[in-house]
């Protein structure tokens, strides 16, 4: 049966975390998961993005959901925000990013906004499914840069979309087939920022479950931990359902 584990760390240099998860059981098997990673050096990061998560969890609901209820989500989420800070000078700017994901039966429906990721791992290949919303992200996807240029770009952490900051946002929406043997990534930049895909794909491919997520902290931090890093993965693991951390 789908299992979802999922771990947050502060990192090493950060003074507080401004990243979190949802990891919410629905009926018959299925999963919604999320990440989400408060705008850094704004203010408001921690408060954007617990709120993101909180309208996804009420999302929930006990029940499965379809790709314009999760893009709905997120929007509603984006004018709660949006409405807070104007009311709160002290939280003016504040923002945050989010990957949404439902994984029921065949399919996979994945809700995107920022540089948070959400990665696919089938017959031994990581698929990036997320586009980044930051500027070296759009450079990458208009072809003007490689994906490697795009790693290390002066500006791949500056946003180029987020949920808070303005009264609307645009939401990426995916719906790709799920197969059992599949597994699913979700992680913030403080794991792909530090930890390059292809040793991200090792450590996958040598562990599962809570060891798998524990092992792509570490490496985070075994880098310095300069970011808050959170991964979530949901993985069929051959016995009852449950969640980790």
């Amino acid at each position: 049966m789908l299992t979802a584990y999922a771990r947050s760390h502060q990192g090493l240099v950060r003074s507080e975390n401004q990243d979190g998860y949802v990891v919410e059981p629905l009926p018959d098997g299925a999963w919604l998961l999320a990440v989400a990673d408060g705008m850094g050096g704004l203010p408001g990061g921690a408060v954007a993005s617990r709120r993101v998560l909180e309208v996804i969890r009420r999302l929930g609901g006990g029940r499965r959901h379809g790709a314009a209820e999760l893009e709905q989500a997120v929007k509603a989420a984006n004018r709660e925000l949006f409405r807070e800070a104007r009311q709160r000078p002290n939280l003016k700017g504040m923002g945050t990013t989010v990957t949404v994901a439902q994984v029921a039966g065949t399919e996979l429906i994945v809700a995107h906004v920022g540089d948070s990721r959400a990665y696919r791992l089938r017959g031994g290949r990581l698929e990036r499914l997320t586009q980044d919303h930051s500027v070296a992200g759009e450079l990458e996807a208009a072809g003007e840069i490689s994906r490697d240029e795009a790693a290390v770009h002066p500006q791949r952490h500056v946003l180029t979309r987020a949920v808070g900051p303005w009264h609307t946002v645009r939401v990426d929406l995916l719906v790709v087939p799920w197969h059992r043997a599949d597994r699913l990534l979700l992680c913030t930049d403080g794991l792909t920022g530090s930890v390059p895909e292809a040793e991200i794909l090792g450590i996958l491919e040598r562990t599962r479950g809570e060891a798998a997520v524990d092992a792509l902290v570490a490496a985070a931090l075994a880098r310095g931990g300069p970011d808050n890093v959170t991964v979530v993965l949901a993985e069929d693991d051959g016995e009852a359902g449950g969640h980790g951390r």
